[in-house]
Order: C-alpha cells, then sequence, then structure tokens
C-alpha cells in the first residue's frame, strides 16, 4: 500500500526538441500525471522534461532520476505511458531490476500501477518490450517508406537548393523547381562549365545573381561546392546508400553540362582520346605497358620508296613518362600488334557444331523450365484460391468479433502475400526464360564468326570489340595478354577443362 505522501518522481519525455513538433505532448502528459498524483497522495519531485528519443540508453534526466531512486531518495515514479520511461532494453531492464530490489515500490501510470509482485512485473516487461517492438516497427516502416520512394524516383528529404518539396498528388511527394532559384542554379552550372573562371569567381558570381541557402541566408563557398558536385540536379541521386536511382522529378541542367562542369573545375579527369595531333588510332586507349603500367601511345612514321612513292607506317610504344621505372618496351608495328589479337580472338572462337551443341542444350533447358512451369501452374491457382476463401472467412470472424484487430491484420498479411506471390508466379509469361535464351543464341552464334567480324570491322568496332572481350589489356615484350569477360573466359579457358560446353546446372531450382 502507498504511504500518504510518500515521493514521487514525475517524469516526462517527448521525442523532439523542436518547439513545432510534438508542442502539446508535454501539457498533456503532465495534466494526466498531476491526476495520478493527487489520486495516490503522493508528494511529487518535478523533473526537467525530457526532449530526447528513448530508443537508445543515455538519456541524461532518466539516468538522473535513476540514480536518485537507488540512493533512495523517492521511491516512486508517476509517468503517462511505459513507452515515454523506455523503449530500449536496458533502461527497461534497470526499471524493473529497481522494483525487484525494492528501491523501487511502484511505477504509476493513468491505467494501471505496477508493483514488486511477479504478475506485475512480468506485465510491464511485456509492455517494455512491445514499446521497444513498436519502436523497431517504425523504423522499418519508415525505412520501407523511404525505399519505395526511392523506387518510384521520389526525392526523400529536404530539396536541395534549386528546388521546393511539394506534393504532387494525394499520398505522392517529390521535388520541383523553386520558381525563384532553379534558374539561378542552372546558371551557375552553364557559368562554370566555360572553363573560365575559378572557384572563387563563381561563388562571387551566385552571389550577384541573388543565390541564397535554404535558410535565406548568403551563400557560403562551400554550398556553391556542393551545388556543383550533386548529380541530383541531371536526375539522379542517393539516399542512405551506394546505389544510385534515377529520379522522376524535373533536372535542372543535362548530363552533358553537369560532366563539363566537373572537368572544367578538375574534379574529373577527362577521358584519354585514341587519337594524337588530331589523327584516330584503332589500338590506342585499351592498352597500358607491362613493365611501367602507363599507357600505350601511337605515331606515324612516313617512309619514301625507291619509287618515289611516299608510304606510312603506325607503331605502337610506351608513353614512358614514369619518373621511377627506366621503361625499355620496344615499339611494335601495327600489323603485329593486330597479329596478336587475332590470335587471342582466335582462342575464343568455336567451330559451328560447337556453336549448335550448345544451343540445342540451352533449347532443351528452356523446354524444360517452360514445362516445368506448366506443371506447377494447377498448384499455384489452388493456392491462390485457398488464399482467397480463407481471407474471405477472416474478414467474416472479424465482422462477427471472433478475433481482434491484430489478429485480423496479422493473417490478413499473410494471405495477401499469397494472393500476389502467385498471382506474379501465374501472370509471368517466361519473358526472361526466353530473352535469356535469345541472348545465348546470338552469343554462340557470333562467337562462330568472331574472327571474320574483327577482320572486316573498322578502327572503332575493332577498338569497341577489345572492350567488348575483355578487360585490362597489357603490351609487354611484343606479347599481350588481357582478362576475358564474362562469358567469353569460359571460351577461353575450355581447353583445360575436360567437359567445357554449356549444359544446365545439375543442382538448378524449379522455375518461379
Amino acid at each position: 500500500m502507498n504511504l500518504p505522501k510518500s515521493k514521487c518522481f514525475i517524469y516526462l519525455r517527448r521525442s523532439q526538441d523542436r518547439e513545432d513538433r510534438q508542442s502539446l505532448s508535454i501539457q498533456k502528459q503532465d495534466t494526466q500525471v498531476q491526476q495520478i498524483i493527487a489520486r495516490n497522495e503522493l508528494a511529487p519531485i518535478t523533473l526537467p522534461a525530457e526532449e530526447r528519443s528513448a530508443k537508445y540508453p543515455g538519456r541524461p534526466i532518466f539516468n538522473d532520476m535513476m540514480d536518485r531512486v537507488d540512493s533512495g531518495e523517492a521511491r516512486h515514479i508517476a509517468v503517462w505511458a511505459l513507452s515515454r520511461l523506455s523503449r530500449n532494453p536496458i533502461d527497461g531492464g534497470r526499471v524493473i531490476f529497481a522494483l525487484d530490489r525494492g528501491k523501487l515500490l511502484a511505477i504509476h501510470t493513468p491505467t494501471r500501477t505496477y508493483r514488486n509482485t511477479p504478475d506485475d512485473k512480468m506485465v510491464l516487461a511485456i509492455e517494455l518490450a512491445l514499446a521497444k517492438k513498436n519502436n523497431d516497427d517504425l523504423s522499418v516502416q519508415v525505412k520501407e517508406g523511404f525505399e519505395e520512394k526511392r523506387t518510384n524516383g521520389e526525392y526523400p528529404g529536404p530539396a536541395p537548393i534549386g528546388y521546393l518539396n511539394a506534393i504532387i498528388r494525394p499520398g505522392v511527394r517529390n521535388i520541383v523547381p523553386d520558381p525563384d532559384k532553379a534558374l539561378m542554379v542552372k546558371s551557375i552550372f552553364e557559368y562554370a562549365a566555360t572553363g573560365n573562371y575559378t572557384l572563387d569567381d563563381i561563388h562571387r558570381y551566385a552571389k550577384q545573381i541573388g543565390l541564397r541557402s535554404r535558410q535565406d541566408k548568403p551563400l557560403a563557398k562551400q554550398t556553391t561546392v556542393e551545388i556543383l558536385k550533386r548529380r541530383v540536379y541531371c536526375g539522379v541521386f542517393k539516399y542512405g546508400g551506394e546505389e544510385w536511382h534515377q529520379g522522376s522529378y524535373e533536372t535542372l541542367v543535362s548530363t552533358e553540362l553537369y560532366n563539363q562542369v566537373q572537368v572544367a573545375l578538375g574534379w574529373v579527369k577527362q577521358r584519354a582520346r585514341n587519337s594524337t595531333h588530331g589523327r584516330a588510332y584503332a589500338y590506342k586507349g585499351p592498352f597500358v605497358c607491362g613493365t611501367c603500367n602507363h599507357n600505350v601511345t601511337a605515331y606515324i612514321h612516313q617512309k619514301k620508296l625507291s619509287t618515289g612513292r611516299l608510304v606510312e607506317y603506325t607503331y605502337y610504344t610506351c608513353t614512358k613518362k614514369s619518373k621511377t621505372i627506366s621503361c625499355k618496351e620496344p615499339q611494335i608495328s601495327e600489323e603485329q600488334l593486330e597479329t596478336l589479337i587475332l590470335e587471342e580472338v582466335e582462342r575464343i572462337k568455336i567451330s559451328k557444331e560447337e556453336a549448335t551443341i550448345c544451343i540445342e542444350l540451352l533449347r532443351k533447358y528452356h523446354e524444360e523450365q517452360v514445362n516445368n512451369r506448366v506443371t506447377r501452374l494447377e498448384v499455384w491457382k489452388k493456392d491462390q484460391l485457398d488464399a482467397r476463401k480463407k481471407l474471405d472467412k477472416l474478414l467474416d470472424l472479424r465482422m462477427n468479433g471472433e478475433i481482434n484487430a491484430e489478429q485480423f491484420n496479422g493473417y490478413k498479411l499473410k494471405y495477401e502475400e499469397v494472393l500476389a506471390r502467385t498471382a506474379a508466379l501465374i501472370n509471368d509469361t517466361n519473358t526472361d526464360a526466353n530473352e535469356w535464351l535469345e541472348l545465348a543464341e546470338n552469343f554462340f552464334s557470333n562467337t562462330v564468326t568472331l574472327v571474320s567480324t574483327f577482320e572486316m570491322a573498322n578502327e572503332s568496332e575493332k577498338r569497341q570489340l577489345l572492350m567488348e572481350l575483355g578487360s585490362n589489356w597489357v603490351l609487354s615484350n611484343k606479347k599481350i595478354r588481357f582478362t576475358p569477360r564474362k562469358p567469353y573466359d569460359l571460351l577461353v579457358n575450355r581447353t583445360s577443362e575436360t567437359f567445357w560446353r554449356a549444359r544446365p546446372d545439375s543442382n538448378r531450382r524449379s522455375p518461379p
């Protein structure tokens, strides 16, 4: 039983420390807690309101209160709801442990008083655990909401300078161009892209045209830098990870203009071209030197024949720009280099008979997948029908009051997941399977004619084919090596395999 005028701590908490959010929360809590104090004839000890989330330990006012409980200053706590007291297992455990040791006689809420009894402590532990789960569920819902926004191209979070947060339609928010600042942002991109101005010049220009921060303050130089580096203005953004997302909002600058700015300000090095003094070379660009790892360049050597005719020969050689390695790699003529490349292409090429065998195996595997799906179709339809029946029965139980809302929502989510999954399986038209079969057939067909295709290609096409076949092309001592790209690596290594031809995975799963 409570002794009259027993001392009681009044604990009030709100999660936000901004006055414009949850502004009435503390007043509401205090009103109800004062009624608890009067009803139980307690002597209140008022604490400052805690303005911090209870998701993690470390609240200073809460810790101070529990220290004072341990010292015996008061043995009661009055709180509006247990979720105000704790939302994490460490603080919750400290409260229960204080009850267990008798340091705390009771925790008073508007609906119940929790004392040092097995039943009360069990209920207290459950309700604190539910408060923790509610917090976790909320976190998951927020993350899922942001993920859905990113998938739909909606920019989550405060709009960058030049944009405004806006409601596009009910339930959908995104960013739209700011009528006052959008043209200014585009203007400083165009100003910077010329390459004639320093960052200080660009910053002064931004201030001159009246561009200000989101808080309507004078624009800082670092903010100007951040604007020019953000790809959000050309339609893509990151949020909460490393993955880029395509925005569904209106862009302020083109990708070309953005790239020009990055090069003009020296943040991105301009990609090396495959030309020297205005002339294009087929194999300048993909190759690096095997000794010093610097680029391989090309040049033209002219020679006058005895007949008086002037002929040109193309040679490839290391740029020899290393300051630490004395590179003595010899030069190589274009004809020699092309012969070496053709030898590597020949290793990748397969015969028409081999291609036919591979394509037949793939078609057989594809047919098995399609047939397997047909046999499973009836099972999926039956699962879908059962889920609909159970959902209808669940709705009847809820309307008759035989189950509560929590039970209804739990089962409803389960059956809706079954309906969604089976609908996707039934509506699938084997598009993915048909696409990979078509791609595989084209791959093997093209590989048969790989050498002749390379020989007939022009300089640009040859260079493109090299980059498609592999990466890390190295020229060393008039020999070349490279890393084959997938799936060409399977063909390059087939000579060391006992049975390399394409075949279905022996441990493959049933198609969805």
